[in-house]
């Protein structure tokens, strides 16, 4: 139904009053890309400068200390730098609009954070820490196979290829609400720097900047969160017209699957989603650049603590969009041609007549999306390195063509994602998004890796063709989705809004949805459940493989592939040698493993 009201301004008008980005604000926005280029031109000198002095490089020094800094990183930076490639921009625009579109039952994710830290601390970190590699897909070769080794790294590339334009948008989407500037013009140049960066610097370069970057985000959010509630009217005002819409009540706790958020959606399917983040090659990567298992926990329960803190900046956010806009819904009217430019508009809007500030906030979008980015770029470029490259060549790889491997990968996947852009802007809200399209890779690995640490009795064969059958459903389920959502089949309800108290002319189709569709199906299953569903598939499906080609003997399983609280069920008759891996939990003594490239 259109609605026509009439008065001074009209919404073109009204429109481009707000994009207004002043010098001041061009100053702090270009102050923080240069931070991030110095710090990629100090490290990448610091690492010049010792090649020169060490004459004799130990053999693969390059990659170790391009990869993981040399494994002698410190606590802080490296979970500040988890912190920072954890929260991309993606979540500081998109939970925003989450919690305004949908209510604060989003926030019960965190509950899910907390169970996977806890599965991650004593069950992939001790693990990886004692096997000291680089590739957190060098595994699957030591518990399986080459096959299933090159399996996860196709999947991690994948996935990091799908989600890699959706990072990079969500920057550009703000900068282009703020300025009127092409979403295309931008989208190169926050590339280039990124890769600039990432290219010289290494991990290094990428957790420093990574630091300094969720500084940047962490003043944005304050700013925001105290100008924003006193622009509201107060904290009172906030939260009493957030209870009167529905958006900030008591947890969900329905059961059914089909409910897009609820609690149980959250706290299971957050806790798998995060679970497999915690996996995944930039995760490790991180984890791997500091001294032990001791520093690495540290470092994990530090990460923990500023990521929920950023969150809840974030849910908060989205309570004060709702408080702004609770009479005249900008989507509604059109003020906001997309769902992920409310946040932006919000922030222009009360930041405005503060020179500096509204520059502040876009370099903070793009902080979290460049750490986010670097992160990918300086992870893919391991997984190249270490799985796609060292694995098939017959001699070894020398320290230059190494160096020459890692750093045209970053440039090649660089400019890949860039191009990918195009296609992302079409595809609708980008949180969703980025949780839906990468799970056709997230689950059947997190299925993998459950297998690997959990479950020795399933072989190699089981597990590869239990992992295709998984990924090769999840492609089909989430096609379909993908499809019926495009054909608008597949539809949420939202929370209520209103334009009662709009002042400005507007004409526009009301888009909201507040009622569920009356026939919901399988594809209508939440997306928060699409890493469950897709690992519960290789599981079972990998049960099955194994009652038709046998079990596998678990005493043939390495002690130090499994997760350290079941290891005791398969030892027998323990010598010394054994005893002293068992008591690896204390990260004391690491060895590596050594493994038949022929597998």
């Amino acid at each position: 139904m259109s609605v026509n009201h009439q008065h001074n301004d009209t919404i073109e008008s009204l429109r481009d009053s707000l994009k207004y980005f002043g010098t001041a604000d061009y100053l702090v926005f270009i102050a923080m890309l240069l931070s991030c280029t110095v710090v990629g031109l100090y490290f990448g000198y610091e690492d010049y400068k010792k090649k020169k002095q060490v004459l004799n490089l130990r053999r693969g020094s390059e990659a170790i200390d391009y990869l993981v800094g040399g494994r002698n990183m410190k606590i802080f930076p490296v979970a500040m730098s988890l912190v920072a490639s954890c929260i991309s921009g993606i979540a500081l625009l998109g939970t925003s609009t989450e919690i305004y579109l949908y209510g604060y039952q989003y926030s019960f994710i965190l509950i899910g954070y907390l169970i996977a830290a806890y599965v991650l601390h004593h069950t992939v970190i001790p693990i990886f820490h004692e096997l000291q590699i680089t590739s957190a897909y060098e595994y699957l070769q030591l518990r399986f196979d080459k096959k299933v080794r090159l399996f996860g790294s196709v999947m991690f590339s994948l996935s990091t290829l799908l989600w890699m334009p959706i990072a990079i948008y969500v920057p550009a989407l703000a900068f282009s609400q703020t300025t009127g500037m092409d979403v295309h013009m931008i989208t190169p140049v926050v590339m280039f720097i990124c890769i600039f960066y990432t290219c010289l610097g290494g991990i290094k370069a990428v957790v420093w900047t990574d630091v300094i970057q969720i500084m940047i985000m962490y003043g944005t959010l304050i700013l925001i969160n105290v100008k924003g509630t006193f622009e509201a009217g107060g904290l009172s005002v906030v939260i009493e017209r957030n209870i009167e819409s529905g958006r900030l009540a008591m947890p969900d706790f329905n059961i059914d699957p089909t409910i897009r958020i609820s609690f149980w959606t959250m706290v299971i399917g957050g806790s798998f989603f995060r679970t497999y983040m915690g996996i995944n090659q930039s995760m490790i990567q991180r984890f791997m650049a500091l001294k032990n298992v001791h520093v690495a926990r540290k470092c994990q329960m530090t990460y923990m603590a500023g990521i929920l803190i950023l969150n809840l900046m974030c849910y908060y956010n989205g309570l004060l969009l709702y408080a702004t806009y609770h009479d005249c819904d900008p989507l509604t009217t059109k003020l906001a041609k997309a769902k992920d430019q409310i946040m932006p508009l919000y922030v222009t809007r009360i930041l405005k007549n503060l020179p500096g500030l509204s520059g502040l906030f876009i370099a903070g979008v793009f902080s979290a999306s460049l750490s986010s980015l670097s992160t990918a770029l300086n992870s893919f470029s391991a997984v190249v390195l270490e799985d796609f490259c060292k694995p098939y060549m017959k001699n070894e790889i020398s320290e230059k063509m190494s160096a020459i491997i890692m750093r045209a990968t970053v440039l090649i996947v660089g400019i890949i994602a860039v191009a990918l852009v195009y296609v992302v802007q079409h595809m609708g809200s980008v949180l969703q998004l980025a949780m839906t399209i990468p799970s056709i890779c997230f689950g059947p690995m997190l299925g993998v890796y459950i297998i690997g640490i959990l479950i020795p009795w399933i072989d190699k064969r089981a597990t590869l063709y239990g992992a295709l059958t998984g990924c090769v459903a999840m492609i089909a389920f989430i096609s379909k989705v993908q499809t019926e959502v495009a054909m608008g089949n597949i539809t949420y309800p939202m929370k209520p809004v209103s334009v009662e108290g709009c002042t400005y002319e507007f004409n526009a189709v009301n888009i909201t949805n507040n009622h569920a569709p009356p026939d919901r199906d399988f594809f209508h299953l939440s997306f928060m459940y699409y890493t469950l569903l897709g690992s519960t598939i290789v599981i079972l499906s990998s049960v099955v493989y194994s009652l038709i080609f046998g079990f596998h003997d678990p005493s043939d399983v390495d002690l130090r592939l499994l997760a350290p609280f079941i290891r005791k069920y398969f030892v027998v008759d323990l010598d010394v040698k054994e005893q002293e891996m068992i008591k690896f939990v204390n990260g004391k003594n690491p060895q590596k493993i050594e493994y038949d490239e022929n597998e």
